[in-house]
């Protein structure tokens, strides 16, 4: 019986072969029913309607081989739909429509031939697997085709941004291409530099790519992300984002480099969050200007950092800084006697020549501590 229905399966598939112009033209018909197939030109629906017809008659006489000038295959097929601008549910609903077709002109040649019925079954089920086999493959190309258009889409925004940082960008362009990649020459910007804890890179870029409207531009740069945004990027655990702005396009370079100077303070400074310029205040000043912190690191900290007293005192004494010189707040930061940070202030002027009542020597002491603080940061990089 088995032989039989093989036999049987053989003389229907050359029945369908000999039929092929007239189930081309008739799964042409069914495609152009397809409005979003109007962009597909004939010549390449018929291809496709011609390796339909051989598939199926190879199917049914099971073998895989195709006639040599049937080139194409599916997957091929799905990838220029993708192109041609076809959506994926059309593609799998065309080739589901016109394979059905072939199977009633299957059923129907297999009963011209009296086809038992488990000839008729054993062909039908052929068929089945074949439709539902080379759907997924359309469904895989299309996936590929976007995947695929998704990264180079990415590479044209990151493309842009990085001449926008450097100042390579045209104003007819952005006119031209802008609007493509949501960057509006009319509207400010806010430019980002950020830094998160080890690890979480892109869920830094996705947190800052949250803010504002539009679409923004941003992408990680090694350790760092960067980008411009609408909005100002609120803060985040463990990271560091250092904005400038907001600036219109043309001043974006010059943000950005203000960016990447806010970024290394805050970085020597262990700060965390949102940081600029307004915020970070004279420490970038400490940072840039080396020659400076030398010259006071070695007037007001170098001979004492050595010995464990001498560490004590400039603590003591930046801390009593940073608490606005109140004595009693200092004594309490350090849980000691008021009486002790009396002395130690006192020790401290002695051993430098200094007098922390005069302004211009405040201003170098805490010039100096604060240089101390972020002289072997700079050491190690």
């Amino acid at each position: 019986m088995h032989v039989d229905s093989d036999r049987l399966l053989r003389t229907v598939a050359e029945r369908m072969r000999l039929r092929t112009d007239e189930l081309v033209a008739q799964q042409l018909a069914a495609l152009r029913r397809v409005r979003s197939y109007d962009r597909v030109p004939d010549d390449d629906l018929l291809r496709s309607c011609h390796r339909n017809v051989a598939r199926v008659v190879a199917t049914l006489e099971q073998h895989d081989a195709l006639p040599g000038h049937i080139e194409e295959d599916e997957r091929i097929s799905g990838q220029r739909r993708a192109l041609q601008g076809v959506p994926s549910e059309d593609v799998v609903g065309a080739y589901r429509t016109v394979l059905a077709l072939l199977r009633d002109a299957f059923i129907e040649e297999a009963t011209a031939v009296g086809a038992d019925a488990t000839s008729v079954l054993a062909g039908t089920r052929r068929l089945w697997d074949l439709t539902d086999r080379y759907s997924d493959v359309l469904v895989t190309a299309r996936q590929q085709v976007d995947i695929d258009a998704a990264r180079r889409d990415e590479r044209n925004r990151m493309a842009l941004l990085q001449r926008l940082l450097a100042g390579g960008v045209e104003p007819a362009e952005l006119v031209e291409g802008g609007a493509v990649h949501a960057v509006l020459p009319e509207r400010e910007y806010w430019v980002i530099r950020g830094r998160p804890r080890p690890g979480a890179l892109h869920q830094l870029a996705r947190h800052i790519e949250a803010r504002g409207p539009g679409r923004p531009l941003v992408a990680p740069t090694d350790e760092d992300v960067a980008g411009i945004v609408a909005g100002r990027p609120g803060p985040l655990d463990d990271a560091v984002i250092a904005v400038a702005g907001p600036v219109p396009l043309a001043d974006v370079p010059r943000a950005f480099a203000e960016a990447t100077r806010v970024l290394t303070v805050a970085l020597r400074y262990g700060r965390v969050g949102v940081v600029d310029r307004s915020s970070l205040s004279v420490r970038v000043a400490v940072e840039q200007q080396i020659d400076l912190g030398e010259l006071l690191y070695r007037r007001y900290v170098a001979e004492l950092e050595p010995t464990r007293s001498g560490r004590e005192l400039l603590a003591t004494v930046r801390d009593h800084l940073h608490l606005r010189r109140s004595v009693k707040a200092t004594a309490k930061a350090l849980s000691v006697h008021e009486n002790t940070v009396r002395y130690r202030l006192e020790r401290y002027q002695q051993l430098t020549g200094s007098d922390l009542a005069d302004t211009d020597t405040l201003v170098e002491v805490w010039w100096a501590l604060e240089y101390a603080g972020i002289r072997d940061t700079r050491s190690a990089t």
